[in-house]
């Protein structure tokens, strides 16, 4: 069995080790490789993980964000909570 690459998710392993303890707190992959979608890691409903990354970035989320690769969707919640007004 061939994996996809993770060079993606390898240049952002403190984001990741972040969106994990706080938003998928009950999943545990074993390889996110940059293919990979939340729905490739994830088994909650699509509600549930929009309400997750809501609460936590502070930031609006939809399901056509969640759809992204997961290493462009943990960035681009990282750079919206940061870009927020305070």
């Amino acid at each position: 069995m061939e994996l996809s690459s993770d060079k993606e998710m390898q240049k952002i392993p403190e984001l990741t080790r972040e969106f994990f303890e706080h938003v998928l707190f009950d999943e545990e992959p074993v390889f996110v490789g940059d293919e990979a979608t939340i729905w490739d890691v994830s088994m909650a409903a699509p509600e549930e993980l929009v309400k997750r990354c809501s609460e936590h970035y502070q930031t609006p989320v939809s399901q056509q964000d969640l759809a992204q690769p997961l290493w462009k969707l943990i960035r681009h919640l990282h750079e919206r909570r940061h870009r927020r007004p305070e």
